[in-house]
């Protein structure tokens, strides 16, 4: 009986190390940052890929790589350069950038950031060279084509960086989780593959 229970002991510790706050777990429940995120099938996002698309996360969030501080909920998500970018939600413009040559390097890359009614900013980037398909000022609805993926600024290989922050200063990102895929209890896992439905 002690030995049965040192083992389940010890695989309760062992899941504990290995489940990661914001990395798509739902081993076992944790208090506090974890519990921020809205469950999938009541959140208000969607995945910024047309339906029917699947995609790698290549990085969720809380990552040690580069998903830390004002990233900490950021994603990456595998695309090619030129994939079709959709809108979260519906926003309104706020800032775009698509001068930069993909594979061009830290710091400058091409984005677009979109403004949502309850003052939260969602950030695209890494796009490619003149992939921007809006304009500052415009009104966009969830969905929308609103850019095509690339490889600029501090880029490892061809993906979106995906955010979203507080507020415009963009200082402190929030947790997020999508309504048109598979169930995530606390955001997208990395190395898995999500498609939109």
């Amino acid at each position: 009986m002690k030995i049965l229970n040192f083992k389940f002991i010890l695989s309760i510790c062992l899941t504990w190390q290995l489940t990661s706050c914001g990395n798509g777990s739902d081993i076992i429940t944790q208090s506090g940052e974890c519990d921020l995120y809205t469950p999938s099938a009541e959140s208000i996002y969607k995945l910024p890929f047309y339906a029917g698309e699947s995609h790698e996360v290549s990085q969720g969030n809380c990552s040690s790589v580069s998903h830390f501080g004002s990233q900490r909920y950021a994603y990456d998500i595998v695309m090619d350069i030129g994939n079709s970018v959709v809108a979260v939600r519906d926003g309104i413009v706020t800032e775009v950038e698509e001068s930069f040559s993909d594979g061009n390097g830290c710091p400058d890359d091409n984005h677009v950031y979109i403004k949502h009614s309850d003052g939260t900013v969602a950030t695209y980037v890494h796009l490619t060279n003149n992939g921007v398909l809006v304009s500052v000022g415009d009104s966009v609805t969830q969905g929308n084509l609103i850019a095509h993926s690339g490889n600029t600024g501090c880029s490892g290989g061809p993906h979106l960086h995906f955010a979203v922050f507080e507020n415009e200063d963009r200082t402190k990102s929030v947790p997020v989780s999508f309504n048109n895929t598979t169930s995530h209890l606390r955001g997208l896992k990395t190395g898995s593959k999500y498609k939109a439905l």
